[in-house]
C-alpha cells in the first residue's frame, strides 16, 4: 500500500477537486445548494456554531476525571462535531428531501472547515504542551522533528472523520454502520500504533542511513541524527497516508454517491481501501471541478 507515488497522486487527484467543492458550500448562494436543508435556516453561521462548540465541550470532556483519560487515543471534538454532521447528512440523504447525485460536492464540502479547525487544534494543543518527543542530548534545531511528528498525528484526525462519515453516510442501516466504523477505526489505530513503533520508537530508517554514511563516507555520524531521521521519515510518511486516506475517501465517495441514492448501502471504506492499494494510474474523478461549481439541476 505504500506507493509514495502512488499515495501522492491519490491525494492530489481528490484534493483538487475538493476546492470548488468547499467554493460551492460557502458561497453564500442558496440557489446553488441544499446546505439549509441539512442545517437549517442559517446553515453556514450552523456550521460555525457546531465547530466551536464541539471544539469546546470536547476539550471540557478531555480534563473530566471519569472519562478524560480516553483523551489520548480519542478526539472527542471530533466525535461530537462528526456526531453532529453524520445525524444531519443521514436525515437528509435517508429522509423524503429529493437528493440528487449533484448534490455530493456541497454536502461533502461543508464538512471540511471542521476538519481543518480540528487539525490546526490538535496540532497547537500538541506544539504547546510541552510534551513533543524532543531528543535526548541533540541541538535544539532538532525540535523540528517533534513538530513535523506533530502535524502529521494532527492530520490523523482528519483521516479518521473523513473514514468515519464514510462509515456512518453510506448505510442506511445506522446500526451496521457503527459496527463497520468501530471496526476499521481499531484497524487504523493498531496500523497508526505500528508505525509509530517501526519508525520512532524502534526506528528503522535512522539506522539505515547511519550506515550507509558511515560506509560510504567513513563518517561517524551521532546517535541523535539517526532518531531525527526516524521521527522526519514517520512525520513525512504517515502526512502522505493520511492525506491519501482522505484524498481517495473524497473520489470513491463521490463516485458511489448515485449508487448511494440508489440502493441505501455501499461499502464505501473497502473501496477506499482498494483505491489506496492499486499501484497503478488512478482513476479520473467522474465529475469534473467545473461541475462542481454548477447549481443543481432540481430541487426536488
Amino acid at each position: 500500500m505504500y506507493n509514495v507515488r502512488h499515495l501522492l497522486t491519490i491525494t492530489l487527484d481528490g484534493f483538487s477537486d475538493m476546492v470548488p467543492a468547499l467554493r460551492r458550500a460557502f458561497n453564500g448562494r442558496r440557489d446553488d445548494d441544499r446546505l439549509d436543508r441539512v442545517f437549517g435556516p442559517y446553515p453556514r453561521l450552523t456550521v460555525v456554531a457546531v465547530t466551536l462548540l464541539g471544539l469546546a465541550v470536547g476539550a471540557w470532556l478531555a480534563r473530566l476525571p471519569v472519562i478524560g483519560f480516553a483523551a489520548e487515543y480519542v478526539s472527542y471534538p471530533a466525535v461530537l462535531i462528526g456526531a453532529v454532521y453524520a445525524l444531519r447528512t443521514r436525515q437528509y440523504l435517508f429522509g423524503r428531501t429529493g437528493a440528487t447525485e449533484d448534490d455530493f460536492a456541497w454536502l461533502a464540502g461543508a464538512l471540511i472547515p471542521a476538519a481543518a479547525a480540528l487539525v490546526f487544534v490538535d496540532f497547537t494543543m500538541r506544539f504547546f504542551s510541552g510534551s513533543l518527543p524532543l531528543i535526548g542530548g541533540a541541538p535544539e534545531w532538532t525540535g523540528i522533528g517533534a513538530v513535523l511528528i506533530a502535524a502529521a498525528d494532527s492530520l490523523s484526525i482528519a483521516a479518521a472523520v473523513t473514514i468515519a462519515m464514510a462509515a456512518l453516510c453510506y448505510s442506511r442501516d445506522w446500526k451496521k454502520a457503527l459496527k463497520d466504523l468501530a471496526v476499521k477505526l481499531l484497524v487504523f489505530k493498531i496500523t497508526v500504533f505500528i508505525m509509530v513503533l517501526l519508525l520512532v520508537e524502534i526506528g528503522i530508517v535512522g539506522p539505515i542511513v547511519g550506515t550507509v554514511i558511515e560506509r560510504i563516507f567513513g563518517i561517524d555520524i551521532p546517535d541523535w541524527l539517526g532518531d531525527l531521521f526516524d521521527q522526519i521519515s514517520y512525520s513525512a510518511l504517515m502526512s502522505v497516508i493520511y492525506l491519501a486516506i482522505i484524498g481517495a475517501a473524497w473520489t470513491v465517495c463521490r463516485q458511489r454517491f448515485g449508487q448511494l441514492l440508489e440502493s441505501g448501502e455501499v461499502d464505501v471504506i473497502s473501496a477506499i481501501a482498494e483505491r489506496a492499494g492499486k499501484r497503478g494510474a488512478s482513476e479520473p474523478s467522474p465529475v469534473s471541478s467545473d461541475a462542481a461549481n454548477e447549481p443543481p439541476s432540481s430541487h426536488g
